[in-house]
């Protein structure tokens, strides 16, 4: 995304005092600090983790360095969240377009333009739309650009995914899990694959691609994602169970949320029955719970 990486990595080696050999030692390659320093290589997020963990930094704190827009993602996304969950239309509509003057005023910084389009899918997210072509277009050319899916195009994507076609994203989240089979994922990078995947279930199931829905199912199933969080495999029991039209497992996802106190989660659920007016899975059905083939 940027070349501020290496010199992040110099400056708080320096402020820790250590010095490059030593980092090197820590890592397992002073050569592999050096081309990283100099910006002759792009670390991955497993180097990146070894390197935080050496500097006594967090994964969010080296990425915040690294951009130039120190807690600028942690806030927008956790402002975006917490408006989202309040359904607060007028904050949102007020922050998009402040995001939007600033794209308009910096428009050679990519990361305003990111955040940007970030606000803009949560406010679309409300009435569940999708964005405009041109918008997609431009999402879907920055990620078809990336070969190694790093922290800020995760987060990125978990944030827009649902304002995209989800035939489009394809073959990025199968990347991504592949990515996520073969590398030890850092546990933020994980999580942010979690949002992806949770997000891109709903959106293709409020976008009526049934194909896609059980194609993204079963490449979970295939690489045993992320199996021991619960909130996530409570959101996976959920989507399975709407999917399917199996209220027995949709209730079990709402006892398990109950049981673990995931309000946000049961508060989530509820909104998605709510604006797709689907009928609740309390009520005793006449009909057999019969999943789709």
């Amino acid at each position: 995304m940027n070349n501020k990486k290496g010199s992040v990595i110099k400056e708080i080696r320096k402020i820790r005092g250590i010095s490059q050999q030593r980092l090197g030692v820590l890592i397992g390659s002073q050569s592999m600090v050096s081309r990283i320093e100099n910006n002759k290589t792009e670390p991955t997020d497993h180097t990146i983790l070894l390197l935080c963990d050496a500097l006594n930094i967090s994964f969010e704190e080296y990425f915040s360095a690294a951009s130039g827009k120190k807690n600028n993602l942690k806030t927008l996304t956790t402002v975006l969240s917490q408006y989202y969950q309040d359904n607060d239309r007028q904050k949102l509509n007020q922050l998009t377009q402040l995001l939007q003057n600033d794209t308009i005023k910096n428009p050679s910084d990519p990361f305003m333009r990111h955040y940007y389009l970030m606000s803009l899918s949560t406010l679309y997210h409300l009435d569940f739309l999708v964005a405009s072509i041109d918008d997609q277009n431009e999402l879907i050319d920055y990620f078809f650009n990336i070969s190694y899916w790093q922290f800020y195009d995760l987060c990125l994507l978990a944030n827009v995914v649902n304002m995209i076609h989800v035939e489009r994203i394809t073959p990025y989240i199968f990347d991504i899990l592949k990515q996520y089979a073969t590398n030890n994922m850092p546990t933020a990078s994980v999580e942010t694959v979690s949002k992806i995947l949770i997000n891109a279930l709903e959106t293709s199931i409020i976008q009526k691609k049934d194909d896609f829905t059980r194609y993204l199912l079963d490449k979970i199933k295939k690489y045993k994602f992320n199996t021991d969080d619960f909130k996530f495999q409570t959101w996976l029991l959920f989507w399975t169970g709407v999917f399917e039209n199996n209220n027995n497992k949709v209730r079990h996802a709402y006892s398990i949320a109950t049981y673990l106190h995931q309000n946000i989660t049961l508060k989530n659920f509820d909104k998605f029955l709510t604006i797709t007016q689907t009928p609740s899975p309390f009520f005793e059905d006449t009909k057999k719970d019969t999943p789709k083939s």
